[in-house]
């Protein structure tokens, strides 16, 4: 296989992400923004603050939200994404019931936004919270000096 057929085949592969110029100029509420445990087959918008957050408690005890997805518990935190980054929720661009691919499109840029585990506190050791620390690794890294 020549260079120039890797190549083709390499951005044959590649995935686009489209963002229009509205997602970027406006930022999604901090409590409408959900990271969840699990994934679901659902294709659209739904009432988070009606069907979600209304349910949601604070339990000073162990620090954290508590809620529940049918029927499963939850406990979450509020997190802030650090300085100088946003979020991107992003439609995976997959059609929920015939499963053919569309393109990924951005729909809301967040700066904060709820993260959710089963049944635990979420905690430093989660996956999560240590790929937000390597931001800071990233900045001592490569950022400036001065």
């Amino acid at each position: 296989m020549s260079l120039n057929e890797v190549n083709q085949a390499s951005l044959r592969d590649m995935t686009n992400v489209i963002v229009n110029s509205r997602v970027v100029e406006s930022c999604a509420e901090g409590d409408h923004v959900q990271f969840m445990p699990f994934s679901m087959k659902f294709n659209g918008e739904t009432e988070v603050q009606k069907r979600f957050n209304t349910e949601t408690k604070e339990n000073k005890e162990k620090g954290c939200l508590e809620n529940s997805f049918r029927g499963y518990p939850l406990e979450g935190v509020k997190m802030t994404l650090p300085e100088k980054y946003a979020g991107l929720v992003l439609d995976t661009g997959v059609l929920t019931f015939s499963g053919e691919k569309e393109n990924i499109r951005g729909v809301k840029m967040f700066k904060e936004f709820t993260y959710w585990n089963y049944d635990r506190v979420p905690s430093e050791n989660d996956n999560l919270a240590q790929a937000l620390q390597w931001t800071k690794v990233a900045e001592a890294l490569h950022g400036d000096t001065n």
